[in-house]
């Protein structure tokens, strides 16, 4: 009776091996979009791990055929549904353009200020944050425009600083934060009220200010932690990243970073911070907790400018400029290994940079 009964046993473990082994193997693919300025084109990309980085589409934007019209920040709806594009040059405004996924298609457009940059949404959605850099203009304070997602109508243009750059939500979307590249300052508008909280000097004087000097950071960007309870801002002309604490609005820490850190982009699960270097060609990843540099990665080209890391923590997009009549691209890094794994040729001056979804 036993022997019968081992034998049994026997037959059902192998039967379960057997159906095991046959089971699909379940493969993620990760998609995105990515802004090449100096093509006016945004390119849909899949990148599947073990298979690589491919190119699903490629997207004209604009609507004048002889002139560069400058598509510069990409930013995907949090239901992604939609995703938003500033054209940094128009006659004499740029504009922001609402595409529909999947057919990308547009939907709507409206003007904006002058060299609209970076957009977002904020996580319940229904707003458009975007930044009126100015690049090109006089050194005057210039604006971030509000913009109702619903009617595609400018609700607010708020006056902020001299240059403006970089546009980020809270996790809780009740806060906005922007940096002012020519006033070294950080912006922290209140969503409910529409209007500037409080503006926190970054020079390395602060709180005393930079006696004069001009901007010494020149901030390009401001990323808030998952937590909601840090900023970090990249201080391109110093060389240096900052960690702002909110609760008491202070810079906590200050460090050294490689030339001219640019973007940065927080891994959701708040380990990490990814950094893009500029003027080092390269991708920095710090441990969040203790400031440490724990990889600097060489891009596939020079001029890295955007980053963007996958919801679950595990790999950073990076869009690359080039120089000159080269290629932008797109470089993934794996967070785990700290290694590029992929990269691909995208459109002149790749720049704006957008997660869209996961599939799988």
């Amino acid at each position: 009776m036993l022997g019968r009964l081992s034998v049994i046993a026997s037959l059902c473990v192998g039967t379960v091996a057997v159906t095991a082994s046959r089971a699909p193997v379940l493969q993620l693919s990760y998609l995105l979009y990515v802004a090449s300025e100096s093509e006016d084109e945004v390119t849909l990309l899949r990148f599947t791990p073990g298979e690589g980085l491919t190119i699903e589409k490629v997207i004209a934007v604009g609507v004048f055929p002889a002139e560069i019209e400058a598509p510069h920040g990409i930013f995907v709806d949090p239901d992604g549904s939609r995703w938003y594009l500033t054209l940094g040059h128009g006659f004499p405004f740029g504009s922001l353009w609402m595409y529909a996924t999947g057919s990308d298609t547009v939907v709507s457009r409206m003007d904006l200020g002058l060299f609209p940059s970076t957009v977002a949404v904020p996580p319940v959605g229904g707003l458009a944050f975007a930044v009126n850099s100015n690049f090109h203009g006089d050194l005057e304070p210039s604006t971030i425009s509000i913009v109702d997602l619903e009617t595609m109508i400018e609700i607010e243009r708020l006056e902020t600083c001299v240059m403006p750059h970089g546009s980020r939500f809270s996790p809780d979307g009740t806060k906005h934060y922007s940096t002012c590249m020519m006033d070294d300052e950080l912006i922290e508008l209140d969503v409910a009220t529409l209007d500037i909280a409080r503006r926190l000097d970054l020079s390395p004087q602060t709180p005393a200010g930079n006696g004069g000097l001009g901007s010494v950071c020149s901030p390009t960007w401001a990323m808030p932690a998952a937590s909601g309870d840090y900023v970090y801002v990249a201080c391109n002309r110093s060389d240096e990243l900052l960690e702002v604490r909110l609760d008491d609005w202070s810079i906590a820490r200050r460090w050294p970073a490689p030339t001219a850190p640019y973007n940065i982009a927080v891994t959701p699960d708040d380990e990490r911070l990814v950094v893009t270097q500029k003027g080092s060609g390269a991708v920095t990843v710090w441990n969040r907790a203790t400031a440490e540099r724990i990889a600097f990665i060489p891009s596939s080209r020079k001029v890295t400018h955007g980053v963007v890391v996958t919801p679950d923590s595990r790999y950073a997009f990076v869009s690359v400029e080039g120089i000159g009549g080269e290629p932008g691209a797109v470089d993934v890094i794996d967070l785990q290994t700290l290694r590029q794994v992929a990269t691909v040729d995208v459109g002149k001056q790749a720049g704006g940079i957008a997660f869209w979804k996961t599939e799988g």
